[in-house]
């Protein structure tokens, strides 16, 4: 069945997912194939219009620790390498932090500031992961806009509050609506890049 028209995630995906994210290994070992393989099935099979390629750790406040901690995949257009899709995937504990939580989306906007204005379509989306928690951004190529809002830091002379954007990471990728939001996102993105290069 084509990952447009699923009702769920293959089975053989979520036990990919079970077996990698329940062992106790650094972010890489545990993630990488697991969302390498979602990204495949979803956006890139049976297509060489698209590709995924892994990106480096943003060069701002990184710590050795952070880049451990540290996984993108860009989805680009193959002959023109330009992004469809950007996505952050970081471990699981990353939701229970509220500087953790303020890092990846501040970490997202910076690949926001990067990637936007080199979008061939009208949105990017972007997709950050905490595990398999997500938060979708979506930046407008013509205004500039990213979504969803900036939220500052509330008292620059305060610690953040320990629920400083808690919830903002509420969907679960392999939910069956965390499945709905992504046949939305490919499907925008195969129709937009038609568009462009059709």
């Amino acid at each position: 069945m084509p990952f447009s028209t699923d009702a769920n995630w293959p089975q053989g995906l979520l036990n990919i997912f079970n077996v990698n994210c329940n062992q106790d290994a650094p972010l890489e070992s545990r993630y990488y194939g697991p969302y390498d393989r979602l990204f495949n099935y979803a956006v890139i099979e049976g297509s060489f219009t698209f590709y995924l390629a892994p990106q480096s750790a943003p060069d701002f406040d990184t710590s050795p620790r952070d880049a451990v901690d540290f996984v993108v995949f860009l989805v680009v257009l193959n002959q023109q390498k330009k992004p469809v899709l950007i996505a952050e995937i970081k471990d699981d504990r990353w939701a229970n932090e509220s500087d953790k939580r303020q890092r990846a989306d501040a970490q997202m906007r910076q690949r926001y500031d990067q990637m936007l204005f080199n979008c061939p379509i009208p949105r990017l989306y972007g997709l950050s992961l905490l595990g398999t928690s997500l938060r979708v951004y979506c930046g407008d190529t013509v205004t500039g806009d990213v979504t969803p809002d900036f939220v500052g830091h509330p008292n620059a002379h305060r610690v953040l509050p320990p629920d400083f954007l808690r919830g903002e990471w509420d969907l679960d990728i392999l939910s069956s609506d965390g499945l709905q939001k992504m046949q939305e996102i490919v499907a925008y993105i195969k129709a937009e890049t038609a568009n462009v290069v059709g």
